[in-house]
């Protein structure tokens, strides 16, 4: 009898020792933070809003604040993320010392209550409670963290139905897990169907905008089934897309491949160097999704009449597709290409995004890509692979010092297609009738 009266003892002091712990702060995240608290006192000289802190929770922990219970129908807190640009702020002011540990009372007035120097207001996020609650659990909400401007960690990020991001998770088709180091995507992504929380791609990005996939991708329906499966190198398909129905059957696919006339024939004039007017220009150039390969035909003379006669033989696009339709695939010599007639040069600079285009016009230093480039260049169809831009810049110069020059260009794209494959049945054997001879 003693022994379980003594055990009832032991149970109810366990039981009021842990009502003491009336807030607690629990850190999920992978980062320390400190964190400051405002709290209300009902009796007493510091009666009113106060604020306390540093308490510092490391990651994937928790702390006990408050043991006496939270007066009232809220709190307030802010905390600071260790290696984030940002914190948990928000729209309440109250002050607090930015470095050393502090207590301050009528906190959320103009006149505080302090021993420490140098206080000063920070934005506080409210907690509202159900009334007459004083014990609360709270998880820290996750932050998507940055570094000097670089995203880092672990992130929660809502895309619409373009997979564009979007601010308000309202506006969301799509939930993305990612993981940055210094802005860069690493490791798996994995997005999700919202607000469902489904599985709807997995796969790496070596770069989100645009995006530019690598390894395996997989794409799966609302049910859970894998519908694509694709293999990317640095952005680029290699091999045929996998593709399921709704029923899990697997499809068969083929490769196609079509032109895409980018840039009809066009002409411009470029004036020399000592001459007023545009010694340089700038063509944008817009390259459609699973673009595989691309061609600009180029011609320049100082004659208008020679450089509209040879603008006149350029066939780059009927020839692409001749030798398209007729391979039936991309395995094209350049010597099946005809080669327009050129008489005087011109340079022509492959310009990787707009930043580059404008110090090129700026007659600024500019970096360009070899692959695409030719300097004093009379005619020629130049080849360019597929690039992880689609939009890139062709910058034209004239480095004659005397004379203008006459140019005429083209530009044509060679885009992959995913076509689906009808089966071709085999009709089965039928076997031949048996005969039978009667021995006479």
């Amino acid at each position: 009898m003693k022994q379980r009266l003594l055990l009832l003892v032991l149970l109810a002091l366990l039981f009021t020792n842990r009502s003491w712990a009336q807030l607690t702060i629990i850190n999920s995240s992978d980062r320390t933070v400190s964190m400051a608290i405002g709290f209300y006192v009902e009796k007493g000289l510091f009666k009113g809003w106060n604020t306390k802190g540093w308490l510092t929770i490391v990651p994937h922990d928790s702390a006990t604040m408050l043991p006496n219970g939270i007066a009232g129908n809220c709190f307030y807190y802010f905390a600071r993320i260790d290696g984030c640009d940002q914190q948990h702020t928000g729209n309440y002011p109250m002050f607090i010392h930015p470095t050393d540990a502090f207590s301050v009372a009528n906190a959320g007035t103009d006149a505080p209550i302090t021993l420490n120097q140098g206080v000063q207001k920070a934005g506080f996020v409210k907690v509202d409670l159900p009334a007459g609650q004083q014990r609360f659990r709270m998880h820290l909400p996750a932050v998507n963290c940055t570094q000097q401007g670089k995203r880092i960690g672990d992130w929660l990020v809502y895309l619409d139905r373009d997979k564009e991001e979007v601010a308000k998770p309202e506006h969301a088709t799509y939930l993305r897990r990612i993981s940055y180091q210094q802005g860069v995507p690493a490791g798996m992504v994995r997005d999700y169907y919202y607000p469902a929380n489904k599985l709807q791609w997995d796969g790496k990005l070596l770069a989100e905008h645009p995006a530019i996939m690598h390894g395996t991708c997989i794409t799966y329906d609302e049910s859970g089934r894998k519908r694509e499966e694709a293999v990317y190198q640095n952005g680029r398909l290699t091999g045929s897309v996998r593709r399921w129905d709704v029923n899990g059957a697997e499809q068969l696919t083929v490769k196609k491949y079509r032109t895409v006339k980018l840039l009809q024939p066009q002409q411009g004039y470029l004036v020399s160097y000592f001459k007023s007017g545009k010694s340089r220009t700038v063509i944008p150039v817009h390259l459609p999704p699973n673009t595989v390969s691309w061609y600009y035909e180029f011609t320049a003379f100082r004659d208008l009449a020679q450089m509209q006669a040879a603008r006149a033989k350029f066939k780059l696009a009927a020839e692409l597709t001749r030798l398209i339709d007729e391979s039936g695939s991309l395995a094209l010599a350049m010597n099946m290409l005809t080669t327009p007639p050129g008489g005087h040069i011109c340079d022509v600079y492959l310009l990787q995004d707009a930043s580059q285009s404008d110090l090129f016009q700026q007659k600024q230093e500019f970096s360009y890509l070899r692959e695409g480039t030719r300097t004093s260049l009379t005619a020629a169809v130049v080849p360019v692979q597929s690039m992880a831009n689609q939009q890139v810049y062709l910058g034209l110069h004239n480095p004659d010092n005397l004379y203008g020059i006459h140019y005429a260009i083209e530009v044509v794209a060679v885009v992959e297609e995913e076509v689906a494959q009808t089966p071709t049945k085999i009709p089965s054997k039928v076997p031949a009738r048996a005969t039978s001879r009667t021995r006479r």
